[in-house]
C-alpha cells in the first residue's frame, strides 16, 4: 500500500512538471509571436523612414540635375558672350587706332597749309597745294566723323554685351551655389539613410534585449509565485502605503513607452535615477528569495512579502543581502548601480501580484 501511494505521489509530481513545462511553452510562443508582430511593425516603420529618405534622395538628385543643365548652358553662354565682348572690344581699339591716324593726318595738313600761306614768294604755285589740302583735311574731317560714329554704336554695343556679361556671371553664380547646396544635401541625405539604418537595428536589438530580459524576469517571478503560493495571499502590507526604495527622479514609467520611429516597449516597472552607490531598502518585511546576476536586470533582488506581493530591485552596483535572509521594513539591501543594461545610474524597482506586475506607484507613499 505505502508502494503505491509513493509511485501515485510521483505520477502527480510528474503531471504537475509536465503542467509547469507546457505552460512555459505556451508563454513562450506568446512572446514569441509578440516580438515577431513587433519587429514586422518596426520594419514596416523603418521601410517608410528609408522610403521617405530615398525620395528626398531622388528629388534633390533631379533639382541638381536640372541645375547642372542650366549651369553648362550658363557656361556655354557666359563663353560666347565674353567671346563678343572681347570682338567689340578690338574694333574699338581699331576705330581709336584709325581715329588717331586720321588726327596727325589732319595736323599734318594743317601744318603744311599754314608754311604755305607763310611763303608770298610761293604763292601763285602753292595755291593749287592748298586747294588739295583743304579738300584732303574736309575728307579726313568727314572720316573722323564716321568714325566717331561708329564708336559710339560700338561702345553703346560693348556695354549692352557688358551688362549680359554681367548677369549670366551672376546667374551662373548662383547656380553654382545651388549645385554645391545640393551635393552637401545629398550626402548629409545619404548619411542619414545610413545613420537611420544603424540606428534601427541598434533599437531592434535594444528592445529584443529588453523583452528577452522581461520574458526571463516573468518566468522567474512565475515559478518564485508558485513555489510560494501554499499561503493564503492578503494582499495587505504593514501599512497602507509603502515607503520608496530611494528617492530620485523617475526616468521610466511604468506601461508601454513609445520610443524612437514609431516603436514601443512595455515596462513592467519604475526606473528612478539616483548616484550610484546610494543605499535601496526593503520595502516592507518579507524574504529574500532572489539574489544575484540576472541577465539586463544586473544584480538583481526579489523579495517575498508573503502576502501575495514580489517587490523586486534591479541595476544594483552591490547585493548586501542573500537569497534566504529575513528582511524588515527600511533595512538596506542593496547599493544602486548601473549594472545590466541599465543606461545610467538607477534602480529598477518593480512590484508583482501574484507574479503580475502591477504600477509601483499606485502603492508607494
Amino acid at each position: 500500500m505505502r508502494r503505491l501511494s509513493l509511485i501515485f505521489a510521483l505520477i502527480v509530481s510528474m503531471h504537475c512538471l509536465w503542467a509547469d513545462d507546457l505552460d512555459d511553452k505556451v508563454k513562450q510562443l506568446r512572446q514569441l509571436e509578440q516580438q515577431l508582430e513587433s519587429a514586422q511593425t518596426e520594419v514596416k516603420q523603418t521601410e517608410n523612414k528609408k522610403k521617405q529618405t530615398q525620395t528626398e534622395l531622388n528629388r534633390t538628385a533631379n533639382l541638381k540635375q536640372r541645375t547642372d543643365a542650366e549651369l553648362k548652358k550658363l557656361s556655354m553662354s557666359e563663353a560666347i558672350i565674353r567671346d563678343s565682348v572681347s570682338a567689340v572690344n578690338r574694333r574699338i581699339e581699331t576705330v581709336n587706332s584709325n581715329l588717331s591716324r586720321l588726327d596727325a593726318q589732319t595736323n599734318s595738313s594743317l601744318n603744311h597749309l599754314i608754311r604755305l600761306r607763310n611763303h608770298k614768294q610761293l604763292k601763285a604755285q602753292a595755291q593749287a597745294q592748298k586747294n588739295i589740302l583743304a579738300s584732303l583735311i574736309e575728307n579726313i574731317d568727314r572720316n573722323q566723323d564716321v568714325l566717331s560714329g561708329f564708336k559710339v554704336m560700338l561702345v553703346h554695343d560693348y556695354e549692352k554685351k557688358r551688362s549680359e556679361f554681367g548677369k549670366v556671371t551672376r546667374h551662373l553664380r548662383i547656380e553654382k551655389t545651388k549645385s554645391i547646396t545640393y551635393d552637401k544635401k545629398i550626402k548629409n541625405l545619404r548619411t542619414q539613410d545610413q545613420k537611420l539604418s544603424q540606428e534601427q537595428q541598434k533599437l531592434q536589438a535594444q528592445i529584443a534585449k529588453l523583452r528577452s530580459d522581461a520574458a526571463a524576469l516573468e518566468s522567474l517571478i512565475v515559478r518564485l509565485s508558485a513555489a510560494a503560493g501554499k499561503e493564503p495571499s492578503s494582499y495587505q502590507f504593514s501599512t497602507r502605503k509603502i515607503p520608496w526604495p530611494l528617492r530620485g527622479k523617475v526616468i521610466r514609467s511604468f506601461g508601454e513607452e513609445t520610443r524612437s520611429y514609431g516603436t514601443s516597449v512595455v515596462s513592467n516597472g519604475i526606473d528612478i535615477a539616483v548616484p550610484e552607490g546610494t543605499a535601496v531598502k526593503a520595502v516592507d518585511d518579507g524574504e529574500v528569495v532572489f539574489s544575484e546576476r540576472y541577465g539586463g536586470q544586473g544584480r538583481l533582488i526579489i523579495i517575498d512579502h508573503k502576502n501575495g506581493f514580489f517587490s523586486v530591485y534591479a541595476y544594483n552596483s552591490e547585493l548586501i543581502v542573500a537569497k534566504g535572509n529575513k528582511v524588515k521594513k527600511g533595512q538596506t539591501i542593496a547599493r544602486s548601480g548601473m549594472s545590466g543594461s541599465a543606461s545610467e545610474p538607477s534602480l529598477r524597482f518593480e512590484l508583482r501580484k501574484d507574479g503580475k506586475a502591477v504600477n509601483p506607484l499606485n502603492y508607494l507613499e
